[in-house]
């Protein structure tokens, strides 16, 4: 058999177990409660609470963010729509942010952890962050990366924290506590939104 037949097989097999995954992935999440798109705000009104957060403050405090909250949807930059492929990956692999509290010399600040989930491989990126300003602003960054499975850790590697000018944030813009729900606009211009789960 020459290479290029093997290399054939070894990618129609690899289709498959991924097309197996994919299934399996899918039902798998039909069979989790989940909030439905309908309960979502517009992006419309999500908008509006963002002008309202940037004049008079979110109201969102330190302990209402407390939890893992997992991705639902996000927009680029300027875009009207949602980012359906970004979001549907993103649901897809689990993404999550889990902000716990953390007590330190200068006060409260969180332990942040940014992870997603592909079956047994998981890869985090922890690290810690605060709050800042009226609106309120997420201050975060991510000491090390992890790459584990079941959670052994396979790989760890330490990473360089940027100074507050480059860190990167979260513009807080909306919490309900009924439907835990949170969005906020990134530095770089993306909204999201997460639901508490």
């Amino acid at each position: 058999m020459n290479i290029s037949n093997f290399l054939f097989i070894d990618g129609i097999v690899i289709l498959i177990v991924l097309s197996i995954f994919l299934i399996k992935k899918s039902i798998d999440n039909q069979n989790k409660p989940k909030v439905r798109i309908q309960e979502l705000p517009s992006q419309e009104k999500l908008l509006d609470l963002e002008l309202l957060a940037k004049k008079e403050g979110s109201g969102i405090e330190f302990n209402s963010l407390i939890g893992t909250w997992k991705f639902i949807s996000v927009w680029k930059k300027n875009e009207i729509s949602q980012d359906k492929i970004a979001s549907y990956l993103l649901r897809l692999f689990s993404a999550s942010l889990e902000i716990k509290d953390k007590e330190t010399n200068d006060g409260i600040k969180f332990n942040i952890k940014n992870s997603i989930q592909f079956e047994i491989l998981s890869i985090k990126f922890v690290g810690g962050g605060y709050l800042k300003g009226k609106q309120p602003l997420l201050y975060f960054y991510f000491e090390k990366i992890e790459v584990s499975i079941n959670n052994i850790i396979l790989y760890s590697k330490s990473l360089e924290i940027p100074d507050e000018k480059l860190m990167p944030f979260f513009a807080l813009i909306y919490i309900d506590m009924e439907k835990k729900l949170l969005s906020a606009r990134g530095r770089g211009g993306g909204l999201a939104i997460w639901s508490k789960s």
